[in-house]
């Protein structure tokens, strides 16, 4: 592969990069949304409760048994034969991807349902009404199962086509049908608690919310008929295929295992603390994802392809140039989004909870919120990472790392668990969940220069320690600014107020960065960003 060739296709990146987080951040913040409308509409009681530890069972479900499979296969399979042109190929590998896939995932979503009510006493102990509640749930989410599985096949055939706005978008169309849930929820004066909630209201909550899985799932057929593939479940792979596979698939299936584990451990302990806990801590965990998806995710999404590719032909320098600037934007991004999040943590606690009777909520939320933000630079390094390695066909030492880190992190939360009050449980967990992730992410900075070499980490060094003191000295200012503007820690005036106090605090803590990282390291800095721009990447529109 020639210079200027090579250069191309790290270039490419920034404009997928640049798409994506903007796609991402549109889906994210309606997440965002999302939340607000559930923790005002539904509230933080029982029927909250009970609803978001039943919701997140079909997730996990899916995780542990093919989610990470599938997610770790789609485009590493399918690189080869789009580089090659092969067009069977690629339809044989994606069709059997497919087909796999229901395979598994159909029985699953059964059993899932006939099993509803000891699952939902698993999760929820002795109150009678809330199990039956979440019982009921489950036989309506238990489809979602299946569709999750349809959904992360088609998104992989679309990214590994370099596809990336149909995948970015369908998150954002499933959001808006879920959050009309909710809306419609609070139209019928639905009841917070379990005893009062009439069986129409539990019906808009429940089939409004696997209608919007119906929606994600739906919505990707329309860029995948752009691609003519002529997609067809099958069971059999091309030549060769099945053992790349099999490799591929064990490590997916441990990785997210793990991640589903300190999901579970997390609902179990949520559920021995005050009513609100879980709210606090899944909303807490919504707001981490929103900087993460919309800074690390669509870097490591848009260099997966060409890495995958540069990896396949022996191009090492190729594929260190294209990782490089991906790993020291992650880190710098993720240090300034954690010291934004900080700052901003009560008004955000007061957005999501509003009403006068969440007062001590919302301050567990905003706890809650700065105990996840650490961990934005080790989750960020995971998503990046873990990709990068498996572009290289290496599975086993981020499998390592990254299942090393959930079990860190389980093992924190029980720790934080039994040493804290139960009133500050969601804290622990999210606390919990920072010292996992930073652990996976170091362990795998190691990795990636034992294998890949030093070059794959370039800037990093030079960029990192700067960041460290941007992010802290940043931090510390939009802190101070939110609490002298009213969030101590959590405004009380209301939620147009609170924002303006989230603005103020935010655009502190960027002014501050800022000038911290351009004082101190401008030119890594910068050679990163050049690093991502340029001309489109080969492999069609994005």
């Amino acid at each position: 592969m020639t210079s200027t060739a090579r250069r191309r296709v790290v270039q490419g990146a920034a404009g997928a990069a640049l798409l994506i987080s903007v796609l991402t951040l549109l889906a994210r913040l309606a997440g965002f949304g999302r939340t607000v409308v559930f923790t005002n509409a539904v509230g933080a009681d029982s029927t909250a409760d009970t609803y978001v530890a039943a919701n997140n069972v079909p997730n996990i479900v899916f995780e542990v048994v093919a989610g990470g499979a599938l997610a770790s296969l789609v485009v590493p399979m399918l690189a080869g034969g789009i580089a090659a042109g092969d067009r069977e190929q690629v339809r044989r590998t994606a069709g059997a991807l497919l087909g796999w896939a229901l395979l598994v995932l159909v029985p699953l979503a059964a059993l899932l349902a006939l099993f509803a009510r000891p699952i939902a006493g698993a999760l929820l102990g002795d109150d009678a009404a809330e199990v039956e509640l979440a019982a009921r749930f489950l036989l309506v989410f238990a489809p979602q199962v299946v569709l999750y599985g349809i959904a992360v096949v088609l998104t992989g055939v679309l990214q590994a086509h370099r596809r990336f706005a149909g995948p970015a978008l369908a998150p954002l169309l499933s959001t808006l049908v879920v959050a009309s849930a909710y809306l419609l929820f609070a139209g019928l004066d639905g009841s917070r608690t379990v005893g009062g909630l009439s069986t129409t209201a539990e019906l808009v909550l429940g089939v409004g919310t696997t209608l919007g899985v119906v929606a994600l799932a739906a919505s990707l057929l329309v860029p995948l008929r752009g691609l003519r593939l002529g997609l067809r479940p099958s069971l059999r792979f091309p030549v060769g295929a099945a053992p790349r596979v099999r490799r591929l698939a064990l490590a997916g299936v441990l990785t997210l295992a793990g991640q589903q584990l300190v999901a579970l451990v997390a609902i179990r302990l949520a559920a021995d603390a005050p009513d609100g806990t879980q709210v606090a801590y899944f909303a807490g965990m919504t707001v981490f994802l929103l900087p993460w998806a919309a800074l690390a995710v669509p870097l490591a999404t848009s260099v997966y392809p060409g890495l995958t590719e540069r990896a396949a032909v022996g191009d090492e320098e190729g594929y260190r140039q294209a990782l490089a600037p991906a790993v020291v934007l992650t880190v710098v991004s993720g240090v300034v989004a954690a010291a934004g999040l900080v700052a901003v943590s009560g008004p955000m606690a007061r957005v999501f909870l509003a009403a006068p009777e969440n007062a001590g909520a919302a301050a567990a939320l905003q706890s809650t919120i700065a105990a996840f933000a650490p961990g934005l630079v080790g989750y960020g390094l995971v998503a990046l990472l873990s990709r990068a390695l498996y572009a290289r066909g290496s599975w086993r030492s981020p499998t390592v790392c990254v299942v090393g880190g959930w079990l860190v992190a389980v093992a924190a939360d029980l720790v934080l668990a039994a040493v804290l009050p139960p009133a500050d449980r969601a804290f622990a967990l999210g606390a919990g969940h920072s010292i996992g992730v930073t652990v996976a992410g170091i362990a795998l900075l190691v990795v990636v220069a034992r294998e890949a070499g030093a070059g794959a980490l370039a800037g990093v060094a030079r960029t990192g320690g700067p960041a460290l003191l941007a992010g802290g000295l940043a931090g510390a200012a939009g802190l101070l600014t939110a609490r002298a503007l009213g969030a101590d820690p959590v405004p009380g005036d209301g939620v147009l107020p609170a924002i303006g106090i989230g603005l103020a605090a935010g655009g502190v803590v960027l002014v501050v960065a800022a000038a911290v990282m351009m004082g101190t390291s401008r030119r890594p800095l910068t050679a990163a960003v050049q690093g991502l721009r340029g001309a489109d990447a080969p492999g069609g529109d994005r």
